[in-house]
């Protein structure tokens, strides 16, 4: 399996909240003999981002896949058969999903696990207040509401893919160094740099994020600490890969003997009943 040790850089104003609340998501982060609150990047929020960004490539490769297109559809309660994504691509083969089928519901878990990004404290709080402006006046109306934003800062995450296939690396590396806003409203906030700090290869999981950013006093020895925790478990450092163009990165995913080996296994599952 590889581990990614990626360095997230806020660019400005972001807002990292849960659905049913509006205060910023923070979490109790260990530092160098303490911990404290600090805001931080839920996984399942990178995750559910950096998929949609793969799948802005697959959909726009719908030649490659049957003239199909790949979509993150809930079924609701009672609806009948899940329509879901459509089981036969690569963002699938690593992110998972779950489909009908002639026998059944057809499941797969994901193998790209995300850990939460935590804050290394060079992040501001600031409480903005919002209004709306008249477009025929173009005076400032009544405040409308007031939002709490995280402002600038470094976040320290880990990435582990459950797979030793380049191909895979490759699709989730493109995944993140593609990515650049996360958060609510990420149209106008949540701009981010992410960069690869360090990516390992194990039989195992060896690095936490949540371990790792209580090692660690700047975002300047990020690098340092990583691989210095690296080589003392054991670990296989990786070059970076050169990253082919994200059209040809999804094409070689797609053409790998393996995942084209998961395509027929669900295809005798699901039969005929995909969506065409």
């Amino acid at each position: 399996m590889y581990q990614i040790i990626v360095t997230r850089k806020l660019q400005g104003r972001g807002i990292f909240v849960t659905e049913d609340r509006n205060e910023p998501n923070m979490a109790l982060t260990p530092t160098q003999g303490n911990s404290e609150e600090r805001p931080v990047i839920l996984g399942r929020k990178l995750a559910a981002k950096e998929r949609r960004t793969l799948l802005e490539t697959r959909n726009g490769l719908k030649g490659d896949f049957n003239d199909t297109e790949c979509h993150i559809s809930p079924t609701g309660k009672g609806e009948g058969t899940i329509e879901g994504p459509c089981m036969q691509c690569p963002v699938c083969f690593t992110h998972g999903g779950l489909r009908s089928g002639k026998k059944g519901n057809f499941g797969r878990a994901g193998i790209v696990l995300y850990d939460d990004a935590f804050s290394l404290g060079d992040s501001e709080i600031e409480n903005l207040t919002l209004n709306s402006v008249d477009t025929k006046t173009y005076r400032t109306g009544q405040a409308l509401t007031t939002e709490t934003f995280i402002y600038g800062g470094t976040f320290l995450s880990v990435v582990t893919i459950k797979s030793d296939i380049p191909e895979v690396l490759n699709l989730i590396l493109d995944s993140i160094v593609s990515t650049a806003s996360y958060g609510a409203r990420s149209r106008h906030y949540g701009r981010m740099r992410n960069e690869i700090t360090l990516i390992i290869k194990s039989p195992r999981p060896l690095i936490t994020s949540y371990e790792l950013v209580g090692m660690i006093k700047s975002p300047q020895e990020i690098k340092q600490v990583s691989e210095e925790l690296a080589k003392k478990r054991g670990a296989e450092i990786v070059s970076l890969p050169e990253l082919e163009r994200p059209e040809k990165i999804m094409r070689d995913a797609n053409r790998n003997p393996e995942i084209q080996s998961w395509y027929a296994e669900v295809n005798k599952y699901l039969g005929n009943s995909q969506k065409k």
